[in-house]
């Protein structure tokens, strides 16, 4: 996911075979200045650098991860990052413990053999790749079966709306094109937890905690809140969205991070969009990740009955 982007500097990569063409000697490739190996076979000169751009989001894995892919397409130009690299390339929200240390991408030639240590070549029969800030990636609805056979429902929803959202930048694919690339392949992995997965995204998703949020009220029995409905406020005289909201019980649910806290502005806009819900007959439940979840349970149920919602 691009997002708003920044411009880095990053060493020149080369094939250890080309070194004479970059002024370096056979000598030097032997001690550990001027140039570092990268993986087995290409350097990294340290001494000439390149602009790049990158997504400004993008921390010291994203950095890593890009080092190593662009390496190895020096060698390999025809594979493409994939399962958890690519998610990490593409800044999605990944289940704790799903980063092996690998870098697994993927290729569609059945003869290609990779033998580098902490490469983890897969070859797929469904493969598409794109090109997103100079890496060869999966796409997106490629990628989403990719996890199908190894993340569970709840994370393949967080990984599918933000696929489909915008949180993190322009959107990677839409849902329909989720939905028209499951349905084109004829062996998928898991391919009933794909489905429920896909039932489960919506469009619009503003972070991984909003969908967690959506998920909990699920698994807890209540109705599916709508994401970001519509609410015009006379105060503010415009149309606030909240994260979630039961339209019909006049009930608003947000989630806020400690930003919505410490940040003095933030806090303020918060404040007149409270006091704009309640002017227009909407009730707010603000939660954090402090949230006693039971408790919150039983507020949503009690906004939810006294609309005759539920039972």
């Amino acid at each position: 996911m691009n997002g708003y982007t920044d411009k880095r500097s990053a060493p020149r990569l080369f094939l250890s075979g080309d070194a004479a063409r970059h002024g370096i000697s056979e000598w030097k490739l032997r001690v550990p200045e001027p140039t570092e190996r990268v993986m087995y076979g290409i350097r990294a000169d340290p001494n000439r650098q390149v602009t790049r751009v990158a997504p400004e989001w993008a921390d010291e894995e994203w950095d890593r991860m890009g080092l190593r892919l662009r390496a190895l397409q020096l060698k390999y130009p025809q594979v493409a990052a994939s399962h958890a690299s690519a998610g990490v390339l593409y800044g999605l929200p990944l289940p704790s413990g799903s980063m092996d240390g690998q870098l697994h991408v993927s290729v569609d030639d059945r003869n290609l053999r990779i033998r580098r240590p902490g490469v983890v070549l897969h070859r797929v029969s469904d493969f598409q790749r794109t090109n997103v800030f100079g890496h060869q990636l999966m796409t997106g609805p490629s990628l989403f079966l990719q996890f199908a056979a190894s993340l569970d429902v709840p994370s393949l929803v967080m990984i599918g709306d933000a696929m489909i959202g915008r949180w993190h930048g322009p959107r990677l694919c839409t849902l329909p094109q989720l939905r028209g690339h499951f349905t084109s392949r004829k062996s998928v992995k898991n391919r009933r937890r794909v489905e429920e997965a896909l039932a489960l995204i919506r469009p619009d998703v503003d972070s991984p905690k909003e969908t967690e949020l959506r998920l909990w009220i699920i698994s807890a029995g209540l109705p599916e809140p709508e994401v970001h409905p519509r609410i015009f406020c006379e105060q503010l005289n415009t149309a606030i969205r909240p994260d979630l909201g039961y339209v019909a019980a006049r009930l608003a649910i947000e989630y806020e991070s400690d930003f919505h806290r410490t940040d003095a502005r933030q806090w303020n806009l918060d404040i007149d969009r409270e006091n704009a819900l309640e002017h227009e007959g909407w009730a707010l439940i603000r939660v954090t990740s402090r949230t006693d979840r039971r408790r919150l349970e039983r507020q949503i149920r009690a906004h939810l009955e006294r609309a005759h919602l539920t039972h």
